[in-house]
């Protein structure tokens, strides 16, 4: 409990937490610009189904693209690219948009401004869920659902005071840190404390809901006041 409990306080211990997918994967292979290209290369040798249900980060892809190219495709290295940039959109590694980099939010197919909008837009507010990260200006033109089963969203209690929570105690470390916790009032208020003596910025009144917050969804009864 004691290293758990450092983990919340100040946020330096790496501690990973599932979060929540906004939908399953695919079970088909996406309609896309390169879907063709990826069948006909690729599906020269295998079915083009085979890709569903893998997820590779762009390492990986790029890995197992360029190992098949060698065993007898010949596409051009622009067509290489473009079918490991198609493999990383639908089929890549889960992306948090709270944590992850603009590069690592580029693999959702963004353009290099609009994942830059995407982390100076969570700079203000965390995302709570796919619906308000389609609502940033950034992202007005963007069609997000096909690479939606992509995306990660803390597995949080949806309540008025969870943004409170994800904005302030987010900042520091994995807002997720909290879900497997099942404290007393007195210790989750000593542990917000600590948290703000450490630097946690915010007003009383936003400290006291983030403690209602833990303490009701979180707390030793859930649904505690």
């Amino acid at each position: 409990m004691l290293i758990k409990t450092v983990a919340i306080c100040t946020g330096m211990l790496a501690l990973v937490l599932p979060t929540l997918l906004a939908q399953e994967a695919p079970t088909t292979l996406p309609d896309d610009t390169h879907r063709e290209l990826y069948e006909n290369v690729c599906g020269s040798c295998h079915g083009a189904d085979k890709v569903i249900g893998e997820q590779r980060d762009r390492d990986g892809w790029a890995y197992t693209v360029r190992v098949m190219a060698q065993m007898g495709t010949a596409p051009s290295e622009e067509e290489l690219e473009q079918i490991i940039n198609y493999l990383v959109k639908y089929f890549g590694t889960p992306v948090n948009v709270n944590t992850a980099t603009a590069e690592e939010i580029q693999t959702l197919g963004l353009t290099e401004d609009q994942a830059k909008g995407v982390v100076a837009a969570r700079a203000k507010a965390k995302f709570p869920d796919f619906a308000a990260l389609t609502a940033i200006p950034a992202l007005k033109d963007v069609n997000l659902d096909p690479v939606r089963h992509r995306l990660a969203f803390p597995n949080l209690p949806p309540d008025p005071n969870r943004q409170i929570f994800l904005n302030t105690c987010g900042a520091c470390h994995a807002a997720e840190v909290v879900v497997s916790e099942h404290f007393s009032r007195e210790t989750w208020g000593s542990l917000v404390g600590r948290m703000r003596e450490n630097g946690a910025r915010g007003s009383d009144d936003e400290f006291n809901k983030i403690t209602d917050y833990l303490v009701k969804y979180f707390g030793r009864t859930h649904g505690a006041q």
